[in-house]
């Protein structure tokens, strides 16, 4: 029924371990303003990317695949080779 000791001490022992973690970056922040880089907030940059790229429904593509296109050689070919 009771926690043992040492689970509670391992305990807070990553907690103490966790919160001089964060206080070293803020600290390594506060004394290098100048190599903080702004980023895009990414969830609404990925939302307007969904919504901004243009896609094509499947019967224009389909047609635009339809298209006569002449697949072949670029190179000159003797007659008798054709």
């Amino acid at each position: 029924m009771y926690e043992h000791p040492s689970y509670i001490y391992n305990t807070v022992m990553v907690e103490q371990e966790r919160i001089d973690r964060a206080n070293e970056l803020r600290r390594i922040i506060a004394e290098n303003p100048e190599r903080i880089v702004t980023r895009r907030r990414p969830v609404l940059a990925r939302v307007r990317e969904w919504f901004a790229i243009e896609r094509t429904d499947a019967a224009a593509a389909a047609v635009a695949s339809d298209s006569a296109r002449v697949i072949g050689d670029p190179a000159p070919r003797p007659a008798h080779a054709q």
